[in-house]
């Protein structure tokens, strides 16, 4: 990290922080949620449309055995508008596209219920914490510090009322001069064995940034200056699953990255663009447990024993044992 990092810790002790932070909104279960839904029945396609009737705009074509989420069918909300001579034929649903999340209509008949997809809940909030608030009763699971400013996470299971799902919770907090500035809670209910949250930091020797991973809604990449949330990639564009392993480029800020439900490594520019994911086909290689960004080459080993060498736009070089 240069004296560029640290001439901007000092601008922020004399001017503070504007953070802009925005909460993840709950879905609405009610009884006209119908959950998590797969395409079928159809011969090539189905549109997606921006309103309930065949004549609305057409945002994505779906093929069969895709999967959209959150659909629900409520007919009373279009009792006025034009689209209620329709509206009973079409589902609304949200659909993950590359570009991101996309809400529209499928017709209903080119959808059967899928709810082994259905979404794990998922929540985040920001608020200052102390030390003794991040760490709570969980464990230290990160800690990074340079120059004047720290940054710490800290990681508990969390059961509000009894006979509920008990909630995986991530405790993030960012101190300068020990003094908290900004924090960030990332919860997930809990889905079975494996940890489904983890931080660490990415981003450039001039500009670390901190990064939040949660299994059941994607990767979001925080401002280490304010806490606020850059961007964000949704699971199925960023599949790492549980024990990721990550380094980043020190000139670059780009994100190499390997988890459980990999072991395909991936490239993430700091921009959040996903630049290339290297395809491993290979049941015997899992597990990673560390990236190495050679001058030439960058190598993931895993705990099968394996290593596997890349060139820098993702090709694959060999597979050895280490």
């Amino acid at each position: 990290m240069k004296k560029t990092l640290s001439l901007l810790f000092v601008l922020i002790l004399l001017f503070g922080l504007s953070g802009a932070y925005a909460e993840r909104q709950t879905v609405e279960k009610d009884q006209f949620y119908l959950g998590a839904m797969r395409v079928a029945r159809a011969k090539s396609y189905v549109s997606l449309r921006e309103a309930p009737d065949k004549t609305s705009k057409q945002l994505a074509k779906l093929e069969p055995d895709e999967i959209v989420y959150y659909c629900s069918r409520n007919e009373k909300e279009f009792a006025y508008s034009p689209y209620r001579k329709q509206v009973h034929m079409f589902t609304k649903c949200t659909y993950m596209s590359e570009e991101g999340p996309m809400e529209g209509y499928i017709l209903s008949r080119f959808l059967d219920p899928a709810p082994e997809y259905e979404p794990i809940e998922t929540r985040c909030e920001s608020k200052k914490m102390t030390r003794e608030e991040i760490i709570g009763n969980g464990n230290i699971v990160f800690e990074w510090t340079e120059f004047n400013i720290s940054v710490l996470a800290a990681y508990e299971v969390v059961t509000e009322n009894e006979g509920e799902t008990p909630w995986e919770t991530l405790r993030v907090g960012c101190f300068i001069d020990d003094e908290p500035e900004w924090g960030y809670v990332e919860q997930a209910q809990q889905s079975g064995q494996y940890r489904n949250l983890s931080a660490f930091i990415g981003g450039t020797e001039d500009e670390p940034q901190v990064y939040v991973y949660d299994a059941e809604y994607g990767l979001i990449m925080l401002d280490l200056i304010d806490g606020s949330e850059q961007w964000e990639l949704s699971k199925d564009t960023c599949a790492l699953g549980d024990c990721a392993v990550v380094t980043s480029g020190a000139n670059t800020g780009i994100l190499y990255a390997a988890g459980t439900d990999g072991p395909d490594p991936v490239a993430i520019s700091a921009e959040g663009n996903v630049l290339w994911r290297s395809m491993i086909d290979d049941p015997e290689i899992y597990g990673p447990t560390e990236i190495i960004l050679n001058p030439n080459d960058i190598e993931v080993h895993y705990e099968c024993g394996k290593a596997v060498k890349l060139e820098y736009n993702g090709e694959l070089i060999s597979i050895s044992d280490l």
